[in-house]
Parts: structure tokens; sequence; C-alpha cells
């Protein structure tokens, strides 16, 4: 009978579960040592594993981390205990020699020998830095456009969610307007609202005299995003969503990566860091000092987008607070300005680091 394995030797949450849905007896396992325990031959565990390594390649130079050491950082595939005391390390080599061919010519799989990373399988660069060589491309050469198919058809479509008819948003407009005798009121309706294409200034999510409507999901958010000072009156108006709407959500990462079981788990993880950047990329402060080829990136990205039709704006985090998110609509008609309050601001936290 071959050595067997339990559920104790593994630490991630999709393997504990295919142990025990593959169990072949409950008895002593072989590696962690635990007795009476749920186990499994390894050769049930190949397939899963041989997946696995498709994220890595062995390194042919001096450099690289230890297989056994990657993964577990990458994935806690094995359990702390049967990791530190390198047991992980045989278990992983014995599972993979359950489905090594002898006559192929390939060695066998050292958990101990140096791997890296594999890079994507649709680009010499993995696609986060595609999308950092298309930013730097696009400020020399502004008609270049980024070389992203996938990114605009199904994979996409799961970051869709619904943003529900008479949900509140929230706009912010520095200031107030002011009556005679003294006595003010907030900025409401239109002067609250998007700026007239004439006057509407490029951003991330716009070209210039493009119309879209910046907003966010909370009132502290919005206040935040005006980057306010101690004693400032802010203008707040609520914005309430007047249909059921489709957005691209770049506020969370897409399902966690199943590095066992996803056909291409290599597109996946690059795919999870692409849009990161891209949410990162869109939710960063405009500053006055800023040039407006640093916007290119994000307009072109954001207009396919738009042009495929499918969806209604961009939900994206807030630069200005943790945890905040903020909602670029592309067609302000489809959430009418509401009442419209002032506030003050008594507060500013503020953090800070070397600028490079």
């Amino acid at each position: 009978m071959g050595a067997r394995c339990c559920v104790n030797c593994f630490g991630h949450k999709w393997l504990r579960h295919y142990v025990r849905d593959n169990r072949e007896a409950m008895d002593d396992c072989d590696y962690c040592g635990h007795k009476s325990f749920d186990v499994v031959v390894l050769g049930a565990l190949y397939d899963p594993f041989h997946n696995l390594m498709e994220l890595y390649v062995p390194s042919d130079a001096p450099y690289g981390e230890m297989l056994i050491d990657l993964i577990q950082s990458d994935h806690e595939v094995f359990g702390e205990d049967l990791y530190t005391s390198d047991k992980a390390a045989r278990l992983l080599e014995d599972i993979m020699r359950t489905g090594w061919d002898d006559d192929s010519g390939e060695a066998p799989v050292d958990a101990h020998e140096l791997y890296y990373r594999r890079s994507s399988l649709w680009y010499h660069t993995t696609m986060a830095e595609a999308w950092e060589e298309f930013c730097d491309q696009v400020k020399e050469n502004p008609e270049h456009e980024p070389d992203l198919p996938e990114l605009l058809h199904d994979d996409l479509a799961r970051m869709e969610v619904e943003l529900t008819k008479g949900t509140i948003l929230y706009r912010t407009r520095v200031g107030f307007r002011s009556k005679e005798g003294g006595e003010i009121k907030p900025f409401e309706d239109a002067d609250i609202g998007p700026p007239p294409p004439g006057k509407a200034k490029p951003g991330r999510a716009n070209a210039e005299g493009e119309v879209v409507l910046y907003v966010a999901d909370q009132e502290a958010t919005a206040i935040a995003e005006s980057r306010p000072w101690r004693g400032l009156l802010v203008s707040v108006a609520e914005i309430t969503v007047a249909l059921d709407l489709h957005l691209v959500d770049l506020s969370k990462p897409p399902p966690s990566l199943n590095p066992f079981t996803d056909e291409t788990p290599q597109y996946e993880l690059e795919f999870a860091e692409l849009l990161m950047a891209f949410g990162e990329e869109l939710g960063r402060p405009l500053r006055r000092a800023d040039d407006p080829r640093d916007y290119l990136p994000c307009q072109k990205l954001v207009r396919r987008m738009r042009e495929s039709g499918l969806y209604d704006g961009i939900r994206y985090p807030s630069a200005m607070v943790p945890g905040g998110t903020n909602v670029v609509l592309f067609d302000p008609k489809v959430a009418p300005i509401g009442p419209s309050k002032i506030v003050e601001v008594l507060a500013v936290g503020i953090s800070y680091e070397p600028f490079e």
C-alpha cells in the first residue's frame, strides 16, 4: 500500500476539503504522524498539485527561491508544523512522483530546487507590467492604445456588480452659495452637479469636454475627496440612482484564485494584479501640477469600457479614505442631484512619506 497523508498536512482550505471528500479511510498519517484521521493516497493529489506547478518554473540561473518556500508563501499549501519540520518538502516531492514518467527525460520535482514565478502566458512581461509600459508609452504617444483585449470580455464580467435603483451616493463641492444679509445656502442642483461640456476638465476617467459624474458611496469619503482643511465649509448633495446600474467594481480583488483547480492559474493571478493596479491609478488624487497626459492611460481604458455598452460606470478605491470607495458614472442623468446640506470640517488627519 502506498504512502498516505491526512487533512492535517495541509493549510489550504480547499485542499483540506479535498482530502476529506476523497479520503480512503481513517488511519495514521505517514507524514505528520497524526493518528486516526482522514487519509488519502498521494496519487489522488497529483492532478491538483500538477495544476499548482503551472505557476512556477525551475530557475536556470543562480537566483530564485526554493520551490517549497515559494508555494508556501504564495498559497499556504501545507500546515505550519509540517512546513517548518521540512516534511512538507518530502510530501510535495512524493505527490509529484506519483505522476512522474521516468521515460520523459525530465528529473523528478525537487522541493529544494530554485524556482521563480512563471511570467504571463500572453505577454513577455506580466499584465501589470504591461499596464505600466502602456502608461509610459501613451504619455509619449497619445494615439497609442492598450493591448489588453481580454480585459473587456468574459473576465471583466466577473467584476460586475449591480447598483440598485434608489441607492444613495454623495457628491461634494467646497464652499456654498451666499445670499444678501449674510445667509448662506449649500450648492444645489446644477451648481453641485457635473460641469457642462464646455467646462469639463480632464480627469482620470474622462477626457477634456467629456462629462461624467464622480461620486462616492459614503458621505465621509465624498467629503475627504474634496481634500478639506479644518474649519472648511463643504456642500454635500445626495445623489439618488434612478435605475438599476451595472458597474465594474475595482474596489476589491477578483474572486480568489484556486491554484489547484483554475484552468489558467497564471492568467488569473496576473488579471487580479492588473485590475488592482488600474483601480489604484483611478483612485490616485489629482494635483494642480499634474500633466494632463498622466490621465491618458486611464481615460483610454475607461473609454473602452464605455464603448462596450455593458457598463454604466466604475467603482474604485478612495486614496483619501482607507476602505472608502468612489464611483464614476458615465451618464450623469442616471443619478439626479438630490437635497444638499453644508457641513463643517472639524478635523483632518495627515500622513506623509518622502516623495519620489
